[in-house]
């Protein structure tokens, strides 16, 4: 290995989680305007509809949750018949209630991390970003993203089910904490791959599992550093949806679809306010810190491969 190479790996390794945190602020701030438009029409709304979700639907997911366990105690098979039925039905309309934050929550969704990955890039290259880069990437981009977040969510669906099985079968406490701890720091490990996945599929010509095995194959060498970054950013996320979860526990003082008269007016007032506010820049960031990942990979890996060229 030339005196060149052991340079540019001891700067890839030198390179640490914290200075890719301060390069996506920096970035954030090179451009404001931009990145100010895309968290107020996209990361905000966003944020607004699953604080909403979350906590208009709590009350009767509580009540579902009381009735299965009343049909466990229930004395009769009649009276437990009638408490299931009555939870089947409860379940199937939270469930279309759900369905009706699918749609725009997706969309609000798919918009932001497209113009937030889109003029990350742009950025981080020198080039210009505005506003109408970010319209012009969608509309161009829009089915790339679109098909690989198909997949992710089916991959993380899947490890989600297959961990909780594997736990469900051990005996000892021990054992499922063991499993529970591996699963975490995998699942961690799964985010960040999966999160580069995705910008692949925005920034350059792949989508499905050939985005996500490019995204991987990229991290080699920063995997370790692509895993700090996605749990630091599990971390905050974890921080505000305590929050969320106080809160609703704190209003959740009643059941049925009543309940639902909570509206997203009522969450503007101080500190709900705040918590979704911080959630949509959380968000936002998320997408920036991602793309400076993707981009500082991306360009280590051109190096090495010039290097080579060069070696040989």
């Amino acid at each position: 290995m030339s005196e060149r190479d052991d340079d540019i790996y001891l700067e890839s390794f030198s390179l640490s989680a914290l200075k890719a945190l301060v390069s996506s602020f920096k970035i954030l701030l090179r451009n404001p305007i931009l990145h100010l438009s895309i968290f107020a029409l996209a990361t905000v709304p966003l944020s607004l509809l699953l604080f909403s979700l979350s906590i208009s639907s709590r009350p009767i997911e509580s009540k579902i949750y009381s009735l299965e366990a009343l049909a466990i105690v229930a004395p009769t098979r009649f009276e437990a018949r009638q408490i299931w039925k009555e939870s089947r039905e409860e379940t199937v309309s939270l469930l279309r209630y759900k369905a009706l934050f699918c749609l725009p929550s997706y969309l609000l969704s798919l918009i932001a991390t497209i113009t937030a990955v889109n003029s990350t890039a742009l950025t981080y290259d020198g080039k210009l970003a505005n506003f109408d880069t970010a319209v012009k990437a969608v509309r161009l981009t829009w089915k790339r993203p679109l098909v690989t977040s198909i997949y992710v969510y089916g991959i993380t669906c899947a490890y989600s089910i297959l961990w909780r099985m594997l736990a469900a079968v051990l005996d000892t406490p021990i054992l499922k904490l063991a499993v529970f701890a591996v699963a975490s720091v995998l699942e961690v490990y799964a985010m960040a791959v999966l999160s580069v996945g995705m910008v692949v599929s925005i920034i350059d010509d792949r989508f499905g599992l050939d985005a996500i095995r490019v995204g991987s194959n990229l991290m080699e060498g920063r995997r370790f550093c692509g895993w700090v970054l996605s749990g630091c950013l599990v971390l905050i996320s974890f921080f505000i949806g305590s929050e969320l979860e106080a809160l609703i526990e704190g209003q959740d003082t009643s059941s049925g679809w009543s309940s639902f008269s909570v509206s997203p007016v009522m969450m503007y007032g101080g500190y709900k306010a705040g918590l979704i506010c911080l959630f949509g820049f959380v968000v936002l960031w998320s997408y920036i810190v991602t793309t400076v990942f993707y981009c500082d990979c991306k360009r280590r890996h051109a190096s090495r491969r010039e290097s080579e060229l060069v070696t040989v």
